[in-house]
């Protein structure tokens, strides 16, 4: 008897203890965001209504194909059939198993794509309509660009891992609310399943089905593009449509897809419950280049005094040299400024840029930026 009561108060006391503690308030919350990277946009008006790091170039994974879609849909070509190369065939999952020598309607590609996330598609849609992977991915890059895409680069039509292929969701929001205004690439969105055929060298069949498992099966009607890799974790970019609203949605690098969804989206409509943004290492999160130093650590960052960081790029005796430096790195988009200080004895040009609130993002930038000016070693430098 006394041991089921010691049993009995040693339960209860575990439940108030979870109970108080904010790491357990935090886990028990039920709009816990878990992704790396997240942002809601009503697409009516513009504005941002939840946010999370929505600048951090991150792996996109399948999302990619939405540039791939929307130069295929632009092309004027959505009729004629393309030839699959060994090379196309050969693309990892997911794919539709295309066969050398096969012939596809450009059209039914578009559909494989953005259902059935099929890489050899995507390849043969590269190789069909600019000769090679390479040249497709500077004309991806281009129309990125065009959409209002200015930190995302791409050296593949798929989205499979490789060095030097990023996106943010903010960009992808940016790209997929200008999607949708294309209204085929609407409606296949709002494809559940459909059938497609070779238009030469075989008679099979090939059913496609979407990935988007809230389509159809939610209250609130959602369209859009999943992805997922080792590396990128679970993706999705789209738009849910309710009371003659649309939101566009993007999530980055989520351990729960479909729940951070549903969070996200339920906030947006009804504007209770916020969503909360659990911890994620800042490590594993940062954008490409070296990773932040450990006394930058996300926890601590709350104890901290609020900080900025800036890239100083370089420091010269003549104006006129800083200026040039100053205007080259503006044209790759970031604010570069140049500042008078003294060293010494002397007066001296100083070009930076900045700043940041996040020493990621600043070192992001300072890798770009060496990246387009090899002679130049820019540092991050921080103040309280």
């Amino acid at each position: 008897m006394r041991k089921r009561a010691r049993t009995s108060l040693w339960i209860a006391l575990v439940l108030v203890t979870a109970a108080v503690s904010p790491a357990g308030a935090l886990r028990a919350h039920s709009s816990l965001i878990t992704a790396k990277s997240a942002i809601l946009i009503d697409n009516q008006t513009g504005e941002i209504l939840w946010q999370r790091n929505p600048d951090w170039p991150l792996p996109p994974a399948s999302t990619t194909k939405i540039v791939t879609a929307m130069l295929a849909l632009q092309s004027g070509r959505l009729d004629e059939s393309l030839s699959v190369t060994p090379e196309a065939a050969q693309a990892p999952p997911s794919k539709i198993s295309l066969r050398p020598g096969w012939r596809m309607r450009l059209r039914d590609l578009v559909y494989a794509l953005l259902l059935n996330s099929a890489n050899d598609a995507s390849v043969v849609i590269a190789e069909g309509l600019s000769g090679s992977v390479r040249s497709f991915a500077e004309r991806m890059n281009a129309q990125a660009r065009a959409m209002g895409a200015t930190n995302s680069h791409f050296v593949n039509p798929n989205g499979l891992p490789a060095a030097d292929h990023y996106s943010t969701a903010r960009d992808l929001a940016t790209m997929f609310g200008q999607a949708m205004r294309n209204p085929l690439f609407a409606s296949i969105v709002n494809t559940k399943t459909i059938t497609v055929w070779p238009t030469w060298g075989s008679k099979r069949q090939i059913s496609l089905h979407t990935h988007n498992r809230l389509l159809g099966n939610y209250r609130i009607h959602v369209v859009g593009k999943t992805g997922w890799t080792i590396a990128a974790k679970k993706c999705f970019v789209g738009a849910a449509t309710a009371d003659g609203r649309e939101l566009v949605v993007a999530v980055l690098g989520s351990r729960d897809l479909w729940g951070d969804l549903k969070r996200l989206i339920e906030f947006g409509f009804n504007g209770s419950n916020p969503p909360l943004a659990d911890g994620v290492d800042v490590e594993a999160a940062a954008p490409p280049g070296p990773a932040p130093s450990g006394d930058d650590d996300a926890d601590d960052a709350a104890d901290a005094p609020a900080r900025s960081y800036a890239v100083r790029v370089a420091t010269f005796r003549n104006l006129v040299t800083a200026a040039r430096l100053r205007d080259s790195i503006a044209r790759q988009g970031f604010p570069a400024k140049v500042a008078h200080v003294r060293k010494g004895q002397q007066r001296v040009y100083q070009v930076s840029i900045g700043g940041y609130t996040d020493r990621a993002e600043a070192q992001w930038v300072a890798t770009r930026v060496k990246r387009a000016h090899r002679n130049l070693a820019p540092i991050v430098v921080a103040s309280n």
